[in-house]
């Protein structure tokens, strides 16, 4: 695994086209795009790569510093933790309306912070914008890069420069991330996180306190199982983000964000009493998205008070809930005693978490041999037959697995993109049921026979998206 993406956040006042210039620069439409002022309320995040470089984006919501009440503030504040974070920030402003009085302010605020920076003039539609956009100079910010994010005009020159002032992947740099399987711990605030790395460690790496929020940055442990390296990484608890606040908490959700891009398996820590949230499944839904292995974790199991009835139903919440995970493994854990927190407690069932978290491991990172892979779908298709495509009948032809972490099964059939997705569940049920992929992420892609890596390669987007 190397180290952590460099973080590039895009800011600029409203309607000059940030989420455009994001959604160009992430190859998706994830950002909603309107004409209207403040549409982008919250801190958007995308991947995106260029020149073999792979890097975070961050959309922000504009900033307009004459305005200091109600939801313009909190846009500001939000944007104000992303240029904290970022390695990178490129400042947009509109090449066909020049310079405003707010991109002076704005200007002020980036010359402030020192960090690195691109100008961008969005909306150089055409020749004549371009010179229009040279205005922009008087901000005092340095080299101006006309584009257009919607059409996007020389696109390609500001990629290039945006990719020359990100920090270089230094050798030294590399290797500050220790070797291991990365298993991130995440979670609400007050889950418990800590708590359990502490008492995986058997020592107080971390502080612990009952008031949320006390963890800030990730941190990276190093640690040795069953003579395998670990690497347990405690995140900060990510709250629902119209509850996040402070300008410490939303900090400290992008650090946890940028710790999910750089490890294998997040353990999703529940608080047992309170059972899933709809921030916890937020959080699942992310690191699934992102191709990473889940396990999910009932912390103070203890204080159901031995309710079987109760414990049953946590369970059973627990599986529906989560459900799109297919199949995560869920451990109950609990750490009880004088020294809990500092790693002195009496713990329980944290060997079967670390045996899950390496087991779902070991699934992202599984090869199945193509020749097994085809005799499971034959078996399949003998169980179940996939249903008529365009009122023809479908023939599946032949499986591989094409890619690893997670893994891709490409089928070749006689058209391509013909199953149901109930029938594509179907399958990916029996293949996770027969390689034990509990909790990992499978793509399917089925192309029609002697299409090339073309049609396989945008399937693979739109699963990724």
């Amino acid at each position: 695994m190397s180290a952590a993406a460099a973080l590039v956040a895009i800011v600029g006042r409203p309607n000059v086209g940030k989420s455009t210039l994001f959604n160009r620069l992430v190859g998706a439409r994830k950002a909603i795009v309107e004409d209207n002022p403040g549409v982008t309320r919250d801190r958007l995040y995308g991947v995106a790569e260029w020149d073999d470089r792979r890097f975070l984006v961050v959309d922000t919501g504009g900033i307009d510093p004459s305005l200091d009440d109600g939801l313009p503030k909190h846009i500001r504040a939000q944007a104000e933790v992303a240029i904290e974070e970022a390695d990178l920030i490129l400042f947009v402003v509109d090449a066909s309306a020049g310079w405003t009085a707010v991109d002076a302010e704005i200007a002020a605020l980036l010359r402030r912070s020192g960090r690195p920076l691109l100008v961008v003039a969005n909306k150089a539609d055409s020749p004549s914008r371009d010179l229009s956009a040279q205005t922009v100079h008087e901000l005092g910010l340095g080299e101006v890069f006309p584009v257009s994010a919607a059409h996007g005009r020389r696109m390609h020159e500001l990629c290039d420069a945006l990719v020359e002032r990100l920090p270089p992947l230094t050798e030294e740099l590399v290797a500050a991330v220790p070797d291991g399987i990365r298993i991130a711990f995440m979670g609400r605030p007050n889950a418990g996180k800590s708590t359990l790395c502490n008492a995986l460690l058997r020592e107080p790496r971390v502080i612990v306190d009952a008031q949320a929020g006390t963890t800030r940055d990730a941190v990276d442990l190093p640690f040795r199982y069953q003579d395998k390296a670990l690497v347990l990484i405690d995140t900060a608890g990510l709250r629902r983000r119209k509850q996040i606040a402070r300008a410490q908490e939303k900090l400290a959700a992008i650090k946890s964000i940028r710790a999910m891009e750089r490890t294998h398996v997040v353990v999703l820590v529940v608080d047992a009493t309170e059972g899933v949230t709809d921030q916890d499944q937020r959080l699942a839904r992310m690191a699934f998205e992102r191709g990473k292995g889940v396990v999910v974790v009932l912390h103070k199991w203890d204080l159901l008070g031995g309710d079987k009835r109760l414990a049953h139903e946590r369970v059973t919440e627990t599986e529906a809930a989560l459900g799109f995970l297919e199949d995560p493994y869920v451990i109950k854990t609990s750490v009880v005693g004088d020294g809990r927190d500092l790693g002195q407690g009496r713990a329980f069932n944290l060997d079967d978490l670390l045996v899950a978290c390496m087991k779902t491991a070991h699934a992202l990172q599984r090869h199945i041999p193509t020749a097994d892979l085809n005799a499971e779908m034959k078996a399949a298709v003998a169980e179940h037959a996939p249903p008529m495509h365009a009122a023809k009948p479908v023939k599946l032809l032949y499986a591989t697995q094409a890619e690893r972490e997670p893994p891709l099964i490409v089928i070749s059939a006689n058209y391509g993109r013909c199953l149901a997705p109930a029938y594509e569940r179907y399958l990916l049920r029996r293949f996770r049921r027969r390689w034990g992929l509990r909790g990992v992420p499978i793509r399917l892609v089925v192309r029609a026979r002697g299409r090339g890596n073309q049609e396989r390669g945008r399937a693979g987007q739109s699963k990724r998206s």
